[in-house]
């Protein structure tokens, strides 16, 4: 249901599966920005430099390591609350290095930005205030799974026009969002999967229940328009070759095609991913394209006993390949100095020291125009 909150702040709620979605224009910051002299940006301006043109399109995913604020809701881990010595001034340094993972890539500075592991829909907005509207950024949507001590959510440069919450039993829910790009929709599903804390092979049907709303999903959408690029992006908690990894000895969410009992595994819930041109029903994964792994900055974006994990990923549809309208170019993990130890493994954010970033590497893929 779409309902109308209020016109002066341009708030538009969805409700689906009885949770609530949200995105929304930050209106009011941009005149605030105005007001006391900031560069406002709505085309492309950058302090550290040149904006994706009108001709490309950069989707970044980044599991920022939990991003709390200094307020008590009831809902946060117990080590970010004031008991524990969590602060305001330590959400504030949080926010800042979050900022310069962002910008470690200027020359594809993303125009949507997929976290995971914020609080809420508040981190999204002081994260926005304080850091992304002078790069053109106005629009946030997020979760609303009031169980979850952590959202999922999104920042986008181009307008958000539809917003859904597709809830799984037990699981994190999956974002869905419509962004209206300069010349064509783009349709992003925004996703955090069951970790394997309880272990891989005990958790992995969670892992499977997420992937199978997000297909259905998916084909709803192909209803309506079959011939819309679509991405699923964020951190899936497997690797993308993880049926390999585990010996092909069950199951898993992520399913490579050269795998054998593919097509069973697919009409079961998984999600047939590939490093070459997708088929209909397939999705490109570059962590599996041998090509774009020549050039990688890292093998992996979480760095996890002592292996690299390919956990966060940007899959991408069939129709980003047809050589029309919106078409892939390239994939990169941004592992740069700073988001990086003296190992090159990632730089964890450690509250005790206060020094870090995140226990994952930003993962990004480059769009490009092309017609016919």
């Amino acid at each position: 249901m779409k309902e109308s909150i209020d016109i002066h702040y341009d708030v538009l709620n969805f409700r689906t599966h009885k949770k609530k979605t949200q995105f929304r224009l930050l209106s009011f910051i941009v005149l605030a920005c105005l007001v006391i002299g900031l560069t406002s940006c709505t085309n492309g301006c950058s302090l550290y430099g040149p904006m994706s043109d009108d001709e490309q399109f950069v989707i970044m995913t980044y599991n920022v390591q939990n991003v709390f604020d200094g307020i008590v809701d009831g809902t946060e881990y117990v080590e970010f609350t004031p008991e524990k010595g969590w602060s305001g001034s330590d959400y504030a340094t949080r926010l800042e290095r979050v900022y310069h993972a962002v910008i470690q890539e200027p020359s594809h500075l993303p125009d949507v930005i997929v976290f995971q592991e914020i609080e809420h829909e508040r981190v999204l907005e002081d994260f926005t205030k304080r850091y992304l509207l002078s790069k053109g950024f106005s629009w946030i949507a997020s979760t609303q799974d009031m169980s979850s001590p952590i959202q999922t959510g999104i920042v986008s440069r181009h307008p958000i026009i539809s917003a859904i919450n597709h809830g799984t039993e037990k699981n994190r829910s999956v974002l869905e969002v419509v962004i209206e790009s300069s010349k064509a929709p783009i349709v992003i599903f925004a996703v955090h999967a069951k970790s394997k804390r309880e272990g891989a092979e005990e958790t992995e049907h969670q892992r499977i229940r997420t992937i199978t709303s997000i297909k259905d999903a998916v084909q709803a959408r192909e209803k309506i328009d079959e011939t819309m690029v679509m991405c699923i992006a964020g951190d899936f908690n497997e690797s993308a070759d993880e049926f390999y990894r585990n010996g092909s000895s069950y199951q898993t969410a992520l399913i490579p095609t050269t795998a054998p009992g593919c097509n069973f595994m697919d009409k079961n819930g998984s999600l047939p991913i590939t490093g070459s041109i997708p088929a209909d029903g397939q999705w490109y994964s570059w962590w599996l394209d041998r090509d774009e792994m020549f050039t990688a900055h890292a093998e992996g974006s979480y760095w996890y006993n002592g292996i690299w994990e390919t956990f966060d990923q940007v899959l991408l549809n069939d129709n980003c390949f047809d050589g029309n309208g919106w078409e892939y170019v390239s994939g990169q993990v941004v592992a740069t100095k700073y988001l990086c130890d003296a190992n090159g493994k990632p730089f964890a954010w450690d509250a005790k020291s206060g020094k870090g970033y995140s226990d994952h590497l930003p993962v990004y893929v480059l769009l490009e125009w092309s017609e016919l």
